[in-house]
């Protein structure tokens, strides 16, 4: 029997998959043809769900999917609760159905984070090799000509072969260094095999047909490498976005959509102080300082944190410029709460003007900062990126409370 497939292709969440899913916005549509090929790389599209809460609940599904390796059948419960709810009238059968919305967004997604990772690996290992994958059951005769072919990273031919190449396609891309190819048995790259293409109309049956040159051998939309339209450097821009909105961002524009509370869940309705987990750092007087501290924690400039599988990038250089240098003793409870949170709540917020929507999630801790205070500290996210820090005396129970609200990711 063959392995259930998940996004992790393994036990640990793949961040930068994670992160380019997260960045997404969501579209309704009302055909697949809507929305083509590398438009894929910035918004979530299920092909006829023409209702925004329609697609929400499809894309709170699929983020799971990925966050948390939820293997197919698992997502079709999700995805028949979901035609139930809404009542939606699709085309194709269930198990096809829910298979090609699992399976590309999952594939794609993994491809667009494998293609960052092979960007920022490209100096040392400056060489793609096309792997073809034996598990599907009808393997493609171009896909299998393909197989270990080896090109410059830089090579054109990957604009429009880096798989998946077509439906339920499961080819992959490796990074070689000069070694690998001398064990290969080679003293270069191969010659790109040369590109003929065809014309396709697609679409004939819904109201958006469209006609589309595509490779010989790819299949109408998957010409093109997902994620290459989103700059190697995306990481620490978006970070830098995220951090320089803090302050000019009016909250009242966006509104959460999952309102499911603590209190709905049973969860205590005090958060229990927790002791100090070392001693407190020292006020600091200048941003050049504080990037110095973030650094030591980091160990570098930046660095992925793994809170309790939800990962959370933190940039030293852009998170300095946003923390108060008086505040920066209370750093070590950070990266304290960072290891060990007391609940971290993810929420899916809609853009009241634009319609757009972004995956937020809090953290939330509380320590015992002696003679009996308490202090309360929420760290929060967005997309994947380190937002903002909030230290405020325990008590302030209405701010608390709106941190708390959403789908509880983790609760001590």
């Amino acid at each position: 029997m063959a392995k259930p497939y998940s996004a992790s292709y393994g036990s640990l969440p793949f961040a930068e998959q994670i992160a380019f899913f997260q960045r997404k916005i969501n579209l309704s549509t009302e055909d697949w043809t809507q929305l083509f090929e590398s438009g894929h790389d910035h918004a979530f599209v299920v092909a006829g769900a023409n209702r925004d809460d329609l697609v929400t609940d499809f894309r709170i599904a699929i983020d799971k999917a990925i966050n948390q390796g939820t293997t197919l059948e698992q997502f079709r419960k999700d995805f028949d609760q979901i035609v139930t709810k809404y009542g939606w009238d699709y085309n194709g059968g269930r198990n096809w159905r829910s298979k090609v919305i699992y399976d590309t967004n999952l594939r794609t997604s993994y491809a667009a984070g494998r293609f960052a990772q092979l960007q920022a690996v490209k100096n040392s290992r400056p060489y793609w090799q096309y792997v073809h994958s034996d598990a599907v059951e009808h393997p493609r005769e171009y896909h299998l000509a393909w197989d270990g072919l080896v090109l410059h990273a830089d090579d054109p031919w990957w604009k429009t072969h880096f798989g998946p190449n077509g439906w339920g396609c499961q080819c992959t891309v490796h990074a070689l260094n000069q070694r690998d190819l001398a064990r290969l048995g080679k003293t270069g790259p191969d010659q790109a095999p040369p590109i003929s293409t065809r014309e396709v109309t697609v679409g004939t049956r819904g109201a958006h047909p469209r006609t589309v040159t595509v490779p010989d051998g790819i299949d109408p939309g998957f010409g093109y490498a997902p994620g290459a339209t989103v700059r190697p450097e995306w990481l620490t821009q978006r970070a830098e976005e995220y951090l320089s909105s803090t302050a000019t961002n009016n909250t009242g524009t966006w509104r959460s959509l999952i309102n499911t509370t603590a209190k709905d869940l049973g969860r205590p309705e005090k958060i229990p102080l927790s002791p100090l987990p070392s001693m407190l750092g020292e006020p600091l007087t200048s941003a050049m300082q504080v990037h110095a501290e973030l650094v030591k924690y980091l160990g570098g400039e930046s660095r992925v944190f793994n809170v309790k599988g939800l990962p959370v990038a933190v940039d030293a250089a852009t998170l300095s410029r946003h923390i108060d240098p008086a505040r920066a003793e209370y750093l070590p409870l950070l990266f304290d709460m960072l290891a060990n949170p007391f609940e971290i709540w993810t929420n899916l917020f809609q853009h009241k003007d634009t319609g757009y929507y972004e995956m937020r999630s809090s953290a939330v801790k509380a320590y015992d900062v002696g003679r009996g205070r308490g202090l309360l500290l929420v760290a929060q996210q967005r997309s994947g990126f380190f937002e903002s820090w909030t230290l405020i005396p325990t008590g302030v129970d209405n701010y608390l409370n709106k941190q708390r609200k959403g789908m509880l990711w983790f609760g001590a």
